[in-house]
């Protein structure tokens, strides 16, 4: 594990375990869902606090999409689902290819395989300020033909008294296979445009037209947590009874290989190009009405 820090902020990564972090505080106080040993032991990346999406993000149903006139088939990496879920890197270990006091670099090179045809290098830079999380993303396609990629994160949150607001032109229903359908403007248990308290709802949705800004308040913490990405689309799961919600900044919806009439769609990234985001949270003192 690699521990950076800058005034009172704290992060612990795990870049064998997915490249994701264990722990992120400020003033100790958990920004991010702390992982306990046990869960660090355990060695799944879906008990931490965060992990990359990487070349994609959620899912390619039933593991499969067309791709310049040929089917491409991908090893199903959730059983029992049949699809193909959260890219390759969350499943395999990074390189530390830096580590400085307040930041880190991890990079991942993948070989063509069953689980992604397309070889490509990505690295995330891991950046800590006084109150403040920066994650810089990217990847390059070593492929010496044009491939999909794209690059999210995926970061857990207390759900105990926590409040999320963020706007978005509509979010994606999703069918028993958990893939989206029809896209619907928010409302009811789906509306977060106002500050609305997360426990209590059953949400497992891809938005898009998303504000690229959301913030998420908790009862009875001195601070709260602002987040802006430069990414159009955010998946929340919020399971009803759960300890932790997540709310992922993504470039594009669920599915959409198999949905490229729709935007926003996946990037497709000529030989040696590259794609990049960045995803910044920033922790602030709540401050009396």
């Amino acid at each position: 594990m690699l521990t950076i820090s800058s005034g009172d902020s704290c992060c612990v990564i795990c870049p064998e375990l997915g490249g994701s972090i264990a722990s992120w505080s400020v003033n100790g106080q958990n920004m991010l869902r702390r992982a306990n040993e046990a869960t660090i032991a355990a060695g799944d990346p879906l008990q931490l606090s965060s992990f990359p999406l990487v070349p994609y993000s959620n899912r390619i149903g039933f593991a499969a999409f067309e791709w310049k006139g040929r089917t491409i088939g991908l090893e199903p990496n959730f059983l029992p689902e049949p699809h193909a879920i959260h890219g390759v890197g969350w499943k395999r270990p990074w390189q530390i290819e830096a580590h400085e006091q307040s930041r880190c670099t991890l990079r991942l090179d993948h070989a063509a395989d069953a689980h992604w045809p397309w070889p490509f290098t990505a690295t995330q830079t891991i950046a800590l300020s006084d109150n403040g999380l920066t994650l810089s993303l990217s990847a390059t396609n070593l492929a010496k033909e044009t491939a999909p990629m794209a690059f999210g994160h995926h970061p857990y949150f207390d759900q105990s008294g926590a409040s999320l607001s963020f706007a978005a032109t509509h979010v994606y229903m999703s069918d028993a296979d958990f893939l989206p359908e029809q896209a619907i403007r928010p409302d009811g248990q789906f509306d977060f445009s106002t500050c609305g308290t997360v426990a209590g709802r059953d949400v497992d949705h891809c938005y898009a037209g998303w504000s690229g800004q959301a913030r998420i308040k908790w009862e009875d913490r001195p601070y709260l947590l602002d987040i802006e990405a430069d990414m159009p689309c955010a998946v929340v799961y919020i399971p009803d009874g759960g300890a932790a919600f997540c709310f992922e900044p993504v470039p594009h919806i669920n599915n959409a290989l198999n949905r490229p009439e729709e935007q926003p769609a996946m990037a497709s990234l000529s030989p040696g190009a590259q794609f990049s985001g960045t995803i910044k949270m920033q922790a602030k003192r709540v401050t009396a009405a």
